[in-house]
């Protein structure tokens, strides 16, 4: 069995995996929400020519209806990256908790190893004394 420090170390390495991952997507759903930002930016800014310009006016409703499939398809992206985002969290919470866990036996470990040595000690000052008191006699 591996020893509690070096699953402690694999844990820890672990959440640090989970984490960046957790950034990773993060930062991807920020760019994709940019994206959309610019999409219905660039809509409006559309809708505004063509209502001053005749000739665009046709083409407006098949331009608006591109720019909702692509606001659709980027929402649905944001969707998509916001659930494994979820699901990176909940591993994330998961591994901190294992990573604690095994952070608290290697403390009970020292506890033991600290009371075990202290009632060795406290034997052989126990038999140091029983053989000065026989050797008194």
């Amino acid at each position: 069995m591996k020893s509690l420090h070096t699953l402690l170390k694999v844990a820890q390495r672990r959440m640090d995996e989970l984490g960046i991952e957790a950034v990773r997507l993060g930062q991807h759903v920020d760019q994709l929400r940019m994206q959309e930002a610019s999409i219905l930016a660039r809509e409006e800014t559309e809708v505004a020519l063509a209502e001053n310009d005749p000739q665009l006016a046709p083409s407006l409703p098949a331009y608006r209806a591109r720019v909702k499939v692509q606001a659709q398809e980027v929402r649905r992206q944001v969707d998509e990256k916001e659930a494994q985002l979820a699901e990176v969290r909940i591993l994330l919470n998961q591994a901190y908790q294992e990573k604690a866990k095994f952070e608290q036996l290697i403390a009970q470990e020292a506890i033991r190893i600290a009371t075990e040595r202290a009632a060795k000690e406290q034997a052989m000052l126990d038999e140091v004394a029983i053989n000065r008191a026989g050797a008194a006699d």
